[in-house]
């Protein structure tokens, strides 16, 4: 197998420098070999002839300038647009690319089938940047029937990679039958009050309506509020305060402004992995190439 990884710009060296690393690690008698401006990274990496035929070339732009003399991988280089990526300025260019896209999530994927490219030349793999990182989760939802996100979510999260779970005091220990029932959907939680270790290892921190989201915003984390059906009942109709009030609290009022907002299992999914995926697209499009699926 013969591989050019061709960059249009030294910043490129930043996506395909780990697509690059993971191939040559599992492959050491495939013919890797870069082509382009490598800026500072020049000395690092093999160098080839532009003209030289391989299997692919691997370039992280639409519009490279690489040859044709293999069959093309786009990686892209970055998740905006800047009115060019992903939009209809370059339509013909994404409709009429000679090759394949390896886009972000789901989120990319849709924009290109909007412009009309094939379902085919797509593939889902994240960005190669974020190789071997990880995104840490946190879920704490409270206690209370008609806030906890437990009766939104049930005992799905542990559905999501790398999610840690703590569980309220009441859910832990208390004996009322709801919190028997919540307690039952969680099979691993931290046992335990103290949770400032998690608030600091997590990334992500999900929570409802009580105090998590707010101690997620107030460390500069990614808080995801889920929000339960039934909350008006429990500050209307049992703490008799107008819903204006209700809605000047700081679990709204703070949460509506800097969380995200979600009503179900699926959309939290969506809000987890909208922008990218995280951790391994080397290996993504290493197995696509392997495999033989890019014909």
């Amino acid at each position: 197998m013969k591989i050019m990884f061709y960059a249009d710009w030294p910043l490129a060296t930043t996506y395909l420098g780990p697509l690059y690393k993971y191939i040559k690690e599992r492959e050491p008698t495939w013919t890797l070999f870069f082509v382009g401006d490598l800026g500072e990274d020049d000395k690092k990496y093999p160098k080839g002839s532009k003209s030289a035929k391989v299997d692919f070339v691997i370039t992280c732009d639409e519009l490279s300038s690489a040859p044709n003399t293999g069959k093309k991988i786009c990686i892209f280089h970055g998740l905006a647009s800047k009115a060019q990526a992903y939009s209809f300025a370059r339509q013909e260019a994404f409709k009429n690319y000679p090759g394949y896209f390896s886009v972000p999530s789901q989120f990319y994927r849709q924009k290109l089938l909007d412009l009309g490219v094939k379902d085919e030349k797509i593939f889902i793999a994240g960005l190669t940047k974020f190789d071997g990182l990880k995104k840490n989760i946190l879920y704490a939802p409270t206690h209370n029937q008609d806030l906890s996100a437990i009766p939104v979510i049930g005992d799905r999260i542990y559905e999501i990679p790398n999610v840690k779970v703590h569980l309220h005091q009441w859910t832990r220990i208390g004996v009322k039958p709801t919190h028997k029932e919540f307690r039952s959907k969680h099979y691993n939680y931290e046992n335990r009050e103290d949770i400032l270790d998690l608030l600091e290892w997590a990334n992500v921190v999900i929570g409802d309506l009580g105090s998590i989201c707010l101690e997620a915003i107030a460390l500069g984390k990614q808080a995801i509020q889920v929000v339960n059906p039934n909350y008006k009942r429990f500050y209307l109709e049992q703490k008799k305060i107008t819903e204006e009030e209700m809605y000047s609290l700081p679990e709204f009022a703070i949460n509506q402004k800097y969380a995200t907002q979600v009503h179900s299992f699926e959309e939290l999914k969506e809000a987890l992995g909208t922008v990218a995926n995280v951790g391994n697209a080397s290996e993504i499009i290493y197995n696509k190439i392997k495999n033989g699926e890019l014909k």
